[in-house]
């Protein structure tokens, strides 16, 4: 697939500047004995740099500095260790993991794809290190044998499964082929959306997978795509990124007549212009899909964001300003919706660290579903207010934080309890929102 010119202008000036501090964080790490005694270190393990990944990483920032400001943790400072990565280069993301808990890490945050969270996931726990994730939503993640230090801010694709089957049963489109990529976040999309279609009285006709690789360019979807159009279902669901999927609809053309054109459903890894720009316009036009959304006409979330716009703007540099953008220009409408679960994740972290007094991750861990379920008694806290939560902790009160994303209710897995997600439909080239839905 081509990017415009800009776009790729602008991506590289990503990749140049989130590189450059990259290494100075690699010629300079932190350290046990380097380490103030008196701080908390959290660490972040991004992928590759793309609007949504900045954004979480500065509205991360800003939490700390909220939290910091209002005394810390029992008097203690977080602090932030972040690394930008590759995707899909394992050997590199894995060796970001061991850096940080070598640094004295007693959290990752990890902000890359599920696969690699899954990675990281099995080394922090071998660790007894604690593991958030605010953007990896494979139901895999809650599978993990964690020893309770697995959690995250982002529903499980579960969730999004049961919204596609509702969406498409609601157009009475009852036979459904599927095209998914082969990893964690693919396959048990693709799974979980089987099951649950087909125990509500659906078909899935052909449901095929391709490999996760660097780069599409020469890959032949010929085989696939014939199995996939072999029975003619009435709708295809692409579980693709942006590249993989463009391509993959362009390649579909010759199955479309006048005859047959199946409805064309995707995911969020689809809710990016540089698909639309992949594809013929004919080909797309009425395709809709989905995308994890923050909840509609939800005040923490206006508070969040009111607050995150004038950080942005005294915060920004080089390569935040090079993905603010590319994000305006691509229209990344979502992009604050994944802040705001990056938010929540220091955010939660902070207050079960509080009520614990502990610094511990074990300890943490323990804490984390009692700051954040609505228990009798319990004493709302919202965004930005960490010092009240504070005193409230001290005089040994039981706290419910309500998060920028929404309710943020652990369950036993250490997954949320809710999911909100767009209905995107492409008219004319662009995105536009068609609706959104809540699940549960």
């Amino acid at each position: 697939m081509q990017r415009s010119s800009l776009s790729s202008f602008l991506l590289g000036i990503c990749a140049l500047t989130c590189s450059l501090r990259f290494n100075v964080a690699l010629a300079h790490p932190l350290s046990p004995e380097s380490s103030p005694k008196d701080s908390i270190i959290i660490g972040v393990s991004m992928g590759a740099a793309t609007p949504s990944g900045v954004s979480s990483v500065r509205s991360m920032r800003m939490a700390v500095e909220e939290i910091n400001a209002a005394g810390g943790v029992g008097g203690k400072n977080l602090v932030l260790s972040v690394r930008y990565g590759k995707d899909k280069d394992a050997a590199n993301m894995d060796s970001t993991i061991h850096e940080l808990i070598r640094e004295g890490a007693v959290c990752i945050v990890s902000g890359s794809g599920s696969a690699n969270t899954l990675r990281a996931a099995r080394i922090a726990v071998a660790k007894g290190v604690m593991l958030m994730t605010a953007a990896s939503s494979s139901p895999r993640i809650s599978e993990v044998a964690d020893k309770n230090l697995v959690w995250r801010t982002i529903p499980s694709d579960i969730f999004q499964a049961h919204v596609a089957a509702d969406v498409l049963f609601k157009k009475k489109l009852k036979s459904v082929g599927i095209i998914a990529i082969n990893n964690a976040y693919g396959s048990a999309l693709a799974q979980a959306f089987t099951k649950t279609f087909e125990k509500a009285g659906g078909k899935v006709r052909a449901s095929v997978s391709y490999p996760d690789i660097a780069s599409y360019d020469t890959f032949s979807f010929k085989a696939k795509l014939d199995s996939l159009y072999a029975k003619k279902p009435a709708a295809i669901y692409v579980i693709s990124y942006d590249n993989d999927g463009g391509k993959i609809l362009s390649d579909s053309k010759g199955y479309f007549n006048a005859d047959y054109k199946p409805f064309l459903f995707g995911c969020d890894g689809n809710y990016n212009n540089d698909f639309v720009i992949a594809v013929e316009p004919s080909l797309i036009e009425g395709m809709e899909g989905l995308s994890y959304v923050h909840p509609a006409k939800y005040a923490n979330y206006d508070t969040f964001a009111a607050k995150f716009k004038k950080y942005s703007q005294r915060s920004a540099d080089m390569s935040d300003l090079a993905n603010s953008t590319l994000a305006n220009m691509l229209e990344a409408e979502s992009t604050n919706s994944y802040a705001a679960t990056s938010y929540d994740a220091i955010y939660t972290f902070a207050l079960a660290a509080l009520k614990a007094n502990s610094a511990k991750p074990a300890d943490i861990a323990k804490q984390m579903p009692a700051i954040s379920r609505a228990s009798k008694g319990a004493v709302v806290v919202n965004v930005g207010e960490f010092a009240k939560a504070a005193a409230l902790i001290k005089q040994g009160k039981a706290i419910n934080y309500e998060g920028a994303s929404g309710p943020v209710d652990f369950n036993t897995k250490g997954d949320v309890s809710h999911g909100n997600y767009v209905i995107w439909r492409i008219t004319g080239g662009k995105f536009i929102e068609a609706g959104t839905v809540a699940f549960p």
